[in-house]
């Protein structure tokens, strides 16, 4: 038997949301040779919802991260590989599928840690007797990327999940979530139920706001490089704050004129035009820190 399989992203609450998931969908399609169904998890249909394979509607959506715990009755694919939606792809993704290959049902990028480790979403001390019996390690895991079989194993992760993000406050968890967050729930979840984490892997996914400004990128060309880490990566995890940024709306405003045929004197122009604008960014940033410095020095000699 032939499985099925694709990628999903989630949209839901804000107009926003819809679009960035948009930006994500043209950004995968146009660095992939041959792309694979993207799937669309949401509250509603709309103009950006047409643009997707396949769109599944939650019945009750959180409109929070937690709409990531409820996925699974959703899952449009037998092998499914969840990415944000404040992502855009430089290069082809479809390898994913062979990186994970191995992987347990439910899995991510992260780290497997001693139970005494202080570093992970959760930490063994802060469980009552009956987890505790019930794991062997501590995960530390980034929720970007989440790759699911559609199995039983897979939905229970996702359950437990859920259960534990009922009684959020209980367990310490790491992380400074507004609302508690996917990433620590989905940790434990995934120690109870024998699921581990495979090593990050920079070439896949880095996060923008890691290295702020230290991206070459350049979507035309299929190229994001960080110099910090000195490497090439598929995807920049930018962070929902950051996709109203200069340097995002550059590469997505260069994407939309390849995209609708315009030559390369329209995209140089365009480049060229939100260059302007983080210069200027940049000009001002300095100038109001100089004068709150001065503010500073001028405050101290009275």
């Amino acid at each position: 038997m032939v499985l099925t399989k694709g990628f999903i992203t989630i949209a839901t609450g804000k107009e926003q949301y819809y679009k960035i998931a948009k930006n994500l969908l043209l950004s995968y399609r146009f660095t992939t040779e041959n792309p694979l169904p993207f799937a669309l998890l949401c509250d509603e249909e709309n103009e950006y919802t047409k643009e997707f394979d396949d769109v599944r509607i939650f019945s009750n959506p959180t409109r929070s991260y937690l709409d990531k715990l409820n996925m699974f009755d959703l899952l449009p694919y037998d092998i499914n590989i969840f990415i944000d939606a404040d992502c855009l792809c430089f290069s082809d993704i479809n390898r994913l599928f062979d990186i994970f290959e191995n992987a347990d049902d439910f899995c991510c990028y992260g780290r497997v840690l001693p139970l005494d480790d202080k570093t992970g979403w959760f930490e063994y001390d802060n469980l009552n007797a009956d987890l505790q019996k019930q794991i062997d390690y501590v995960v530390g895991l980034h929720g970007g990327i989440y790759y699911m079989r559609k199995t039983e194993k897979c939905k229970k992760v996702l359950k437990d999940a859920k259960t534990f993000s009922k009684t959020y406050a209980d367990y310490k968890f790491k992380g400074k979530f507004e609302t508690p967050g996917d990433e620590p729930v989905v940790a434990l979840s995934m120690a109870v139920n024998g699921c581990k984490p495979i090593p990050h892997d920079f070439s896949s996914l880095i996060c923008w706001w890691e290295h702020e400004n230290l991206f070459k990128l350049d979507i035309t060309n299929r190229y994001a490089y960080c110099n910090p880490l000195n490497t090439k990566t598929d995807i920049v995890h930018w962070g929902t704050r950051f996709t109203n940024s200069i340097p995002y709306c550059k590469e997505m405003a260069a994407l939309e004129l390849i995209l609708q045929g315009a030559c390369e004197k329209e995209i140089k122009k365009s480049n060229k035009h939100y260059d302007k604008l983080a210069l200027k960014n940049k000009i001002n940033h300095l100038k109001t820190r100089v004068i709150n410095k001065i503010k500073r020095i001028l405050k101290k000699s009275l």
